[in-house]
This record gives C-alpha cells, sequence and structure tokens, in this order.
C-alpha cells in the first residue's frame, strides 16, 4: 500500500521474519509447543484429518516401512498423528529450522516407537536425493516463507512419482491474522493453496476442512500428488 502526503510518499509493505528470528522463536517454544497443540486440540484434529484421507485413499498406499519426510516438524505431531492413524512403523525423516523443536520431535517420536532421522535445515534446501518419499507432509510451516513456491517444489522434488503431499495452513480470518500478528507467518486461502500447489507440480489437488478444535477456524488441509 502506498499513499502520498504532501511531498512525502508513504508505503507499507509485507515484511517476514528472517530465518534466524523465526529459529529463535521457535527454540523458545519448544518446551510447550507439543502441550499447546494438544490442549488447543490440533493434535485431535491432524487424527481426525488422516483418518479421513485413510478411508477416502489417498494415503492407502503407505505401509511399515513406508518412508516419509516432515518438512518444518516442530514438535512431531503431525508426524504422530499419521503414525498413530496408519502404522508407528513409518520411517519419518523431519525438517526444522529450530534444533530445540527437532530435539523434542526426536524424543516423542522414539517414545512412540517410530523409527526416525531428524536434520537441521531450511525446507528450500532439502538434504534428500529426488523421488526420495513416499509421503511428503507439511504443517504450518509454508506460510511463513516469502516464496512459498519455492519451498512447495522442494517438498515436491523429493517426492516419488504419484505419491501425496499433505500440508496444513493457516487461512484468512480473524484467528488466523492474530496468529499472524505473532508469528510473523501469512495467511493462504483455499484458492491461493490451489495454486501454489498447482504451480509447484502437483495434481488431483483438493482442500479439506478441520472439522475439531482451534484449528477448524484457523487452518486449511491441503492434498496433491505428484506428476508421473
Amino acid at each position: 500500500m502506498e499513499w502520498t502526503v504532501g511531498y512525502w510518499q508513504i508505503s507499507i509493505g509485507r515484511v517476514y521474519p528472517t530465518t534466524e528470528q523465526l529459529t529463535r522463536m521457535y527454540n523458545t517454544a519448544a518446551p510447550c509447543w507439543h502441550r499447546h497443540l494438544q490442549w488447543l486440540g490440533y493434535s485431535r484434529a491432524y487424527a481426525k484429518l488422516f483418518q479421513s484421507l485413510q478411508y477416502s485413499g489417498v494415503i492407502a498406499d503407505l505401509h511399515d516401512g513406508s518412508t516419509v519426510c516432515d518438512c518444518g516438524i516442530g514438535t512431531a505431531d503431525f508426524s504422530l498423528a499419521l503414525a498413530k492413524t496408519v502404522s508407528p512403523k513409518l520411517h519419518v525423516t523431519g525438517v526444522d529450522i529450530s534444533p530445540e523443536m527437532l530435539a523434542k520431535a526426536n524424543q516423542l517420536l522414539v517414545r512412540s516407537g517410530v523409527d526416525c532421522q531428524v536434520y537441521q535445515s531450511d525446507v528450500n534446501n532439502l538434504p534428500f536425493d529426488d523421488n526420495t518419499f513416499d509421503l511428503v507432509l507439511s504443517a504450518h510451516m509454508l506460510e511463513h516463507s516469502p516464496n512459498p513456491t519455492r519451498g512447495l517444489q522442494e517438498m515436491v522434488r523429493v517426492l516419488r512419482p504419484k505419491a501425496p503431499l499433505v500440508l496444513t495452513v493457516t487461512r484468512p480470518g480473524l484467528l488466523g491474522w492474530c496468529i499472524q500478528w505473532h508469528w510473523g507467518n501469512g495467511c493462504i486461502s483455499p484458492k491461493q493453496l490451489t495454486h501454489l500447489m498447482a504451480e509447484a507440480g502437483l495434481s488431483d489437488i483438493r482442500c479439506y476442512p478441520f472439522t475439531f478444535g482451534l484449528s477448524r477456524w484457523t487452518s486449511i488441509a491441503g492434498v496433491g500428488f505428484k506428476r508421473s
């Protein structure tokens, strides 16, 4: 936005937190993050989403030993919900910029019997080969990026052909804007999310509402498949 006042031009533009700022914020939040997600109903909402995706066949090909990459894993709540729904014998690879979040994620996954590895890395430069994973996940990470297309393209790159990508983002609305004010993230509408996923090389894209807890007013899920 721009205004001209006399001989002055005033502009306001969106500024995202730097990687260093985000890392500090999430390192600070890590000790209580898992507990807060449970209190706010996100953990149960994630489980209900995966139950729906399992019923509709989206994740029907997952089995013991399937490889999963969770980008922006946080304290692994998204992966834990998947493992409880599908199988604890999945192999989960977690990526995050926050070492404190990664330490907590590793602890919780190991405690739940899930085989895992964690990497401190930015989603824009994932340290994995092309076509590596049977499923890529991301929960409330994409909206922190000033260039979400680049991060999505990296997630699609490491996904094997015809495999699904499942992600959640903060959607516009009063609560979404409150979250945005505190954490510095953006908000992404279903239409924007569908466009971003198609642009990154996904097809058969569908958006899913959440039906439980705070997430029903703050979040949406998007699912798409990598083109062969």
